[in-house]
């Protein structure tokens, strides 16, 4: 009963995870550092 009591709350929190990373105002900032290993170095 413990165990299945973890797993849905380990399922709920993965779920909550995959949302809070795929946010639409989080989209710019994700493209942004994308972008940072193409970028030149201003040194």
């Amino acid at each position: 009963m413990n165990l299945t009591i973890y797993h849905f709350v380990l399922i709920i929190a993965f779920i909550g995870i995959v949302l809070w990373v795929f946010a639409r105002k989080r989209k710019a900032r994700f493209e942004r550092d994308a972008r940072i290993p193409f970028e030149e170095d201003k040194d």
